[in-house]
Protein backbone atom coordinates (compact mmCIF):
# COMPACT_ATOMS: atom_id res chain seq x y z
CA UNK A 1 0.00 0.00 0.00
CA UNK A 2 1.30 3.16 -0.88
CA UNK A 3 1.24 6.05 1.40
CA UNK A 4 1.02 9.87 0.54
CA UNK A 5 2.70 12.13 3.03
CA UNK A 6 1.17 15.94 3.12
CA UNK A 7 4.14 18.21 1.99
CA UNK A 8 5.62 20.23 4.72
CA UNK A 9 4.86 24.37 5.76
CA UNK A 10 7.16 26.14 2.85
CA UNK A 11 9.28 28.09 5.35
CA UNK A 12 8.35 32.46 5.00
CA UNK A 13 10.92 34.69 6.09
CA UNK A 14 8.85 37.78 7.21
CA UNK A 15 9.63 41.09 5.05
CA UNK A 16 9.27 43.09 8.62
CA UNK A 17 12.66 40.43 9.68
CA UNK A 18 14.58 40.99 6.31
CA UNK A 19 14.12 44.78 6.55
CA UNK A 20 15.26 44.65 10.40
CA UNK A 21 18.39 42.49 9.23
CA UNK A 22 19.22 44.92 5.94
CA UNK A 23 19.32 48.05 8.43
CA UNK A 24 21.52 45.96 10.95
CA UNK A 25 24.08 45.43 8.34
CA UNK A 26 23.76 48.54 6.88
CA UNK A 27 26.44 49.59 9.07
CA UNK A 28 28.76 46.58 8.01
CA UNK A 29 31.64 47.88 6.36
CA UNK A 30 32.10 45.48 3.91
CA UNK A 31 29.06 46.13 2.82
CA UNK A 32 29.36 49.96 2.78
CA UNK A 33 32.15 50.03 0.92
CA UNK A 34 30.52 47.27 -1.97
CA UNK A 35 27.87 50.09 -2.11
CA UNK A 36 30.40 52.65 -3.26
CA UNK A 37 32.39 50.86 -5.18
CA UNK A 38 29.55 49.21 -7.02
CA UNK A 39 28.52 52.71 -8.39
CA UNK A 40 31.78 53.87 -8.89
CA UNK A 41 32.37 50.68 -11.03
CA UNK A 42 29.48 51.43 -12.77
CA UNK A 43 30.19 54.86 -14.00
CA UNK A 44 33.49 54.50 -14.72
CA UNK A 45 32.79 51.81 -17.07
CA UNK A 46 29.57 53.85 -18.46
CA UNK A 47 31.94 56.45 -18.98
CA UNK A 48 34.37 54.11 -21.01
CA UNK A 49 31.75 52.89 -22.91
CA UNK A 50 30.44 56.37 -24.05
CA UNK A 51 33.72 56.75 -25.70
CA UNK A 52 34.77 52.88 -26.50
CA UNK A 53 33.56 52.42 -30.57
CA UNK A 54 29.89 51.31 -30.77
CA UNK A 55 30.53 47.28 -31.55
CA UNK A 56 28.84 45.06 -29.94
CA UNK A 57 31.59 42.85 -29.44
CA UNK A 58 32.96 45.79 -27.43
CA UNK A 59 29.60 46.41 -25.66
CA UNK A 60 29.55 42.85 -24.23
CA UNK A 61 33.28 42.67 -23.17
CA UNK A 62 32.82 45.87 -21.15
CA UNK A 63 29.71 44.25 -19.69
CA UNK A 64 31.18 41.19 -18.64
CA UNK A 65 34.28 43.44 -17.07
CA UNK A 66 31.83 45.47 -15.30
CA UNK A 67 30.02 42.62 -13.76
CA UNK A 68 33.67 40.47 -13.06
CA UNK A 69 35.09 43.33 -11.36
CA UNK A 70 31.29 44.12 -8.90
CA UNK A 71 31.61 40.28 -8.39
CA UNK A 72 34.82 40.67 -6.31
CA UNK A 73 33.39 43.85 -4.82
CA UNK A 74 30.55 41.54 -3.70
CA UNK A 75 32.66 38.98 -2.53
CA UNK A 76 34.67 41.45 0.20
CA UNK A 77 31.11 42.48 1.14
CA UNK A 78 30.47 38.69 1.83
CA UNK A 79 33.63 38.77 4.07
CA UNK A 80 31.84 40.98 6.28
CA UNK A 81 28.51 38.59 6.30
CA UNK A 82 30.91 36.06 7.77
CA UNK A 83 31.41 37.07 10.42
CA UNK A 84 29.08 36.83 14.07
CA UNK A 85 26.22 38.57 13.43
CA UNK A 86 24.30 36.79 15.75
CA UNK A 87 26.32 38.46 18.41
CA UNK A 88 26.63 42.18 17.15
CA UNK A 89 22.86 41.72 16.81
CA UNK A 90 22.40 41.07 20.41
CA UNK A 91 24.26 43.78 21.37
CA UNK A 92 22.40 45.88 19.14
CA UNK A 93 19.27 44.73 20.31
CA UNK A 94 18.11 43.28 17.30
CA UNK A 95 17.30 39.95 18.52
CA UNK A 96 15.56 41.38 21.67
CA UNK A 97 13.47 43.34 18.75
CA UNK A 98 12.74 39.92 16.89
CA UNK A 99 11.93 38.36 19.78
CA UNK A 100 9.51 40.66 21.06
CA UNK A 101 7.56 40.05 17.83
CA UNK A 102 7.70 36.26 18.13
CA UNK A 103 10.67 35.46 15.44
CA UNK A 104 13.44 32.81 17.42
CA UNK A 105 16.72 32.68 16.19
CA UNK A 106 16.21 30.51 13.33
CA UNK A 107 13.96 32.51 11.41
CA UNK A 108 16.44 35.63 12.32
CA UNK A 109 19.28 33.36 10.85
CA UNK A 110 17.23 32.81 7.35
CA UNK A 111 16.57 36.83 7.51
CA UNK A 112 20.14 37.65 7.99
CA UNK A 113 20.84 35.08 5.06
CA UNK A 114 18.55 36.86 2.64
CA UNK A 115 18.75 40.34 3.79
CA UNK A 116 22.59 39.94 3.10
CA UNK A 117 22.07 38.21 -0.37
CA UNK A 118 19.78 40.96 -1.76
CA UNK A 119 22.46 43.71 -0.60
CA UNK A 120 25.28 41.58 -2.10
CA UNK A 121 23.21 41.01 -5.70
CA UNK A 122 22.57 45.12 -5.27
CA UNK A 123 26.15 45.33 -5.59
CA UNK A 124 26.69 43.59 -9.04
CA UNK A 125 22.90 44.75 -9.73
CA UNK A 126 23.52 48.85 -9.54
CA UNK A 127 26.83 49.10 -11.93
CA UNK A 128 25.62 46.44 -14.33
CA UNK A 129 22.23 48.27 -15.26
CA UNK A 130 24.28 51.68 -15.35
CA UNK A 131 26.68 50.01 -17.64
CA UNK A 132 23.49 48.60 -19.83
CA UNK A 133 21.77 51.84 -19.66
CA UNK A 134 25.12 53.72 -20.78
CA UNK A 135 25.20 51.19 -24.16
CA UNK A 136 21.46 51.67 -24.85
CA UNK A 137 22.36 55.57 -25.15
CA UNK A 138 25.18 54.51 -27.07
CA UNK A 139 24.68 52.10 -29.59
CA UNK A 140 21.75 53.92 -31.91
CA UNK A 141 21.12 50.88 -34.30
CA UNK A 142 18.05 48.33 -34.15
CA UNK A 143 20.66 45.44 -33.22
CA UNK A 144 22.41 47.80 -30.94
CA UNK A 145 19.24 48.93 -28.46
CA UNK A 146 18.88 44.88 -28.70
CA UNK A 147 21.67 44.04 -27.34
CA UNK A 148 21.27 46.88 -24.53
CA UNK A 149 18.30 45.64 -23.84
CA UNK A 150 19.32 41.87 -23.16
CA UNK A 151 22.18 42.54 -21.12
CA UNK A 152 20.01 45.18 -18.50
CA UNK A 153 17.41 42.26 -18.19
CA UNK A 154 20.24 39.28 -17.67
CA UNK A 155 22.03 41.76 -15.25
CA UNK A 156 19.24 41.38 -12.82
CA UNK A 157 18.97 37.09 -12.43
CA UNK A 158 23.02 36.94 -12.38
CA UNK A 159 22.98 39.90 -9.73
CA UNK A 160 20.58 36.92 -7.88
CA UNK A 161 22.41 34.19 -8.42
CA UNK A 162 25.65 35.79 -6.68
CA UNK A 163 23.83 36.96 -4.04
CA UNK A 164 22.32 33.49 -3.43
CA UNK A 165 25.20 31.83 -3.93
CA UNK A 166 27.90 34.15 -1.85
CA UNK A 167 25.73 34.77 1.30
CA UNK A 168 24.33 31.73 2.60
CA UNK A 169 28.04 30.30 1.56
CA UNK A 170 29.15 33.49 3.80
CA UNK A 171 26.57 31.92 7.24
CA UNK A 172 27.66 28.49 6.52
CA UNK A 173 31.75 29.96 6.79
CA UNK A 174 30.88 31.19 10.00
CA UNK A 175 28.66 28.29 11.09
CA UNK A 176 31.38 25.53 9.95
CA UNK A 177 34.18 27.53 11.05
CA UNK A 178 32.92 30.43 14.29
CA UNK A 179 35.30 33.27 14.42
CA UNK A 180 37.48 32.65 11.49
CA UNK A 181 34.52 32.39 8.84
CA UNK A 182 35.99 34.99 6.71
CA UNK A 183 39.60 32.90 6.49
CA UNK A 184 37.21 29.83 5.60
CA UNK A 185 35.15 31.49 2.73
CA UNK A 186 38.56 33.33 1.43
CA UNK A 187 39.86 30.28 1.28
CA UNK A 188 36.85 28.48 -0.78
CA UNK A 189 36.59 31.31 -3.10
CA UNK A 190 40.49 32.14 -3.92
CA UNK A 191 42.31 28.93 -3.30
CA UNK A 192 41.44 27.67 -6.37
CA UNK A 193 41.18 30.61 -8.12
CA UNK A 194 44.91 31.06 -7.18
CA UNK A 195 45.88 27.26 -7.99
CA UNK A 196 44.64 28.12 -11.41
CA UNK A 197 46.28 31.16 -11.92
CA UNK A 198 49.48 30.12 -10.72
CA UNK A 199 49.91 26.36 -12.51
CA UNK A 200 48.31 28.57 -16.11
CA UNK A 201 45.52 25.77 -16.02
CA UNK A 202 42.27 26.13 -15.64
CA UNK A 203 40.36 25.09 -11.97
CA UNK A 204 37.04 24.90 -10.85
CA UNK A 205 36.49 28.10 -8.54
CA UNK A 206 33.35 30.22 -8.20
CA UNK A 207 35.38 33.33 -9.56
CA UNK A 208 36.02 31.46 -12.51
CA UNK A 209 32.34 30.14 -12.65
CA UNK A 210 30.66 33.39 -12.75
CA UNK A 211 33.33 34.58 -15.60
CA UNK A 212 32.30 31.74 -17.61
CA UNK A 213 28.67 32.14 -17.01
CA UNK A 214 29.20 36.03 -17.61
CA UNK A 215 30.50 35.28 -21.58
CA UNK A 216 28.13 32.68 -21.93
CA UNK A 217 24.85 35.17 -21.50
CA UNK A 218 26.68 37.92 -23.86
CA UNK A 219 27.03 35.39 -26.10
CA UNK A 220 23.48 34.09 -26.21
CA UNK A 221 22.95 37.66 -26.98
CA UNK A 222 25.25 38.80 -29.82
Amino acid sequence: MTTLTAPGPAVVIPRALVRLCSRSQRQLLGLRLGRVYGIGIGISYALTAAVAPAEAAVSGSLWVRCLVTASWVAGLGALSLSSDLAARDATQGVTSLARLRGFGESSLERARMLAGALRLGSTVLVPGLIVAVALLLKLRTLSGAALALSLFVLTVPYAALVGGVLAPLARACHHFFPGRGRWLLAGIVLGPWALGVGLGAPVPSIPGGFAWLLNQLVRSVS
